[in-house]
């Protein structure tokens, strides 16, 4: 499974791309939004009319959508037709018309609710069900024998309407789908680079075998990046050899990092030994570090005991340090016990790198639970290297929501530890927190401290704080503290405060 955490800002350099890890594309995103802002029904339907309520045609108009409401289609046809039979003048005709079309589509009458459509369409251009009805003529051509109106529909100016005809068209026809596909991606075709992504991802959802040979030429020909990711991306969702085999070739052999990177996910979306065999490989010996990292981080994303033997094993020999820290990574999002083990193997280890220790230090807090406090708060009172204790404290501070030891130890060393560097550490630490529980804190080691250097991290903490008990207490600082330097700093801190009263405060003093 894949876990994402919260993370300090620095770890955003894991490149997790969600529009990828995920497994969707920003054209099937944009896919889903087109359809689904065409495709609501109700809103159509729930369109408020326009007129005069009293009216006798308003009132069979409302009558008519009771009987849409309770479903008595058959019921709801034959008061529709009477009201634009009777009403031929009526300012909501064309919303009778679609509201016609509607229920004689429920009715399975697709033939004439089609034909109402064109009604309104050809009547009624201006109307603002106009754009609805030509939608609405799409869906429900697509259930016939009828592709004209899908194929004139693809011709239109608006996209919206033209991927939602095409739509309607992979989804009948998706042999037809892919001969529009292969007509829409020539370079004479007028159309947006978003419509043509459009186009690629509908192929995907309904890839027929020249469907897939056109994915496979794009993905391998294509000139445009974004185009061939888009290609690889849905040939990772089919099965076969033969796409296996070209996404395969495209992670190796490909000499653009990205193309090299999607086709490595693409393959991470196969099942089997074949697609975790190749994974290994790539995570081995890729020549690229950028497509090596990508291979580690979804072999990780296999979740088996044989895919970590294999990180583990790729963390032992390997000497690259980033190539390592990936392999942590990987390990990260492993929820199991022996992933757990691993981390904490890596982090209490004296003999191990130090930025490998941190980078495992890490992780371990970012399982946030009163475990991982146990495991670190052993490391910090077990090591004398400044720089690993530190990395625990900051831990420390990323779980003080989630675990009441990590806030405990936490308060521990900002009071009393010997050393007064991981004091100053703590305190910043619990200044970043927030809440009323640190800000009391807070002031309770100020009004304890002999030492100026921790008071001097106090007030820094204070003054991020934000809050009123912490203003308070700077306020009498600046006022009443017997040193003029810790009053001075003080000072500086009230004014970064936007409140009133440390305004005030400040005025108070310049008089």
């Amino acid at each position: 499974m894949f876990h994402l955490d919260t993370v300090e800002d620095k770890y955003t350099r894991k490149g997790l791309s969600l529009s990828i890890k995920l497994g969707f594309t920003s054209a099937f995103i944009a896919l889903l939004l087109f359809c689904t802002s065409l495709a609501s029904g109700s809103d159509q339907l729930n369109r408020l009319l326009q007129g005069d309520s009293s009216s006798p045609a308003m009132i069979a108009f409302n009558a008519a959508r009771d009987l849409i409401d309770e479903g008595k289609w058959e019921s709801a046809e034959r008061k529709l037709k009477s009201l634009i039979k009777d009403y031929p003048k009526d300012r909501n005709v064309d919303a009778a018309l679609f509201y016609l079309a509607d229920v004689l589509g429920k009715q399975g009458k697709n033939n004439e609710a089609a034909d109402e459509l064109r009604r309104l369409i050809a009547d009624y251009p201006n109307s603002p069900w106009t754009k609805d009805a030509k939608a609405k003529l799409i869906e429900i051509t697509g259930r016939t024998s009828d592709q004209a109106s899908v194929q004139d529909a693809i011709n239109e100016q608006d996209e919206s309407l033209k991927t939602y005809a095409l739509q309607s068209l992979c989804q009948g026809n998706p042999e037809s789908c892919a001969k529009m596909v292969a007509n829409i991606l020539k370079p004479e075709y007028k159309a947006s680079a978003r419509f043509k992504a459009n186009a690629v991802a509908l192929l995907g959802q309904h890839a027929s075998r020249q469907g897939k040979a056109i994915l496979m030429d794009i993905a391998r020909n294509a000139s445009d990046q974004k185009m061939r990711k888009n290609a690889i991306f849905w040939l990772g969702q089919t099965s076969g050899e033969e796409a296996f085999d070209l996404l395969k070739e495209l992670a190796t052999d490909s000499g653009d990092e990205e193309v090299a990177k999607a086709a490595v996910f693409a393959l991470s979306q196969h099942g089997g030994e074949r697609a975790s065999q190749f994974l290994s490989e790539m995570a081995r010996s890729a020549t690229s570090p950028k497509v090596r990292k990508e291979a580690i981080f979804w072999l990780g994303q296999r979740g088996d005991e044989k895919a970590l033997d294999e990180l583990k094993s790729i963390f032992d020999s390997d000497q690259d340090a980033a190539v390592r820290k990936q392999a942590l990574f990987a390990f990260s999002q492993h929820r199991s016990e022996r992933a757990r083990a691993f981390l904490l193997e890596v982090a209490r280890s004296s003999s191990a790198d130090v930025a490998l220790r941190k980078e495992a230090i890490f992780w371990l807090g970012q399982r946030g639970d009163d475990q991982a406090a146990e495991e670190l708060i052993a490391i910090y009172d077990a090591d004398t290297n400044e720089t690993i204790r530190k990395q625990v404290i900051f831990s420390l501070s990323q779980m003080v929501g989630r675990s009441a030891r990590a806030r405990t130890k936490l308060f521990e060393i900002a009071r009393s530890d010997s050393d007064e560097n991981s004091r100053a550490n703590a305190i910043f630490w619990l200044g970043r927190q927030g809440g009323e529980e640190s800000c009391q804190f807070l002031i309770q080691i100020y009004d304890q401290e002999k030492s100026e250097v921790v008071k001097k991290k106090v007030i820094s903490s204070l003054g991020q704080l934000n809050k009123k008990c912490a203003l308070t207490k700077l306020i009498d600082i600046a006022k009443n503290d017997a040193s003029v330097e810790l009053r001075r700093q003080a000072v500086f801190w009230i004014g970064q405060s936007k409140d009133p009263e440390a305004i005030k405060f400040l005025e108070d003093i310049l008089k």
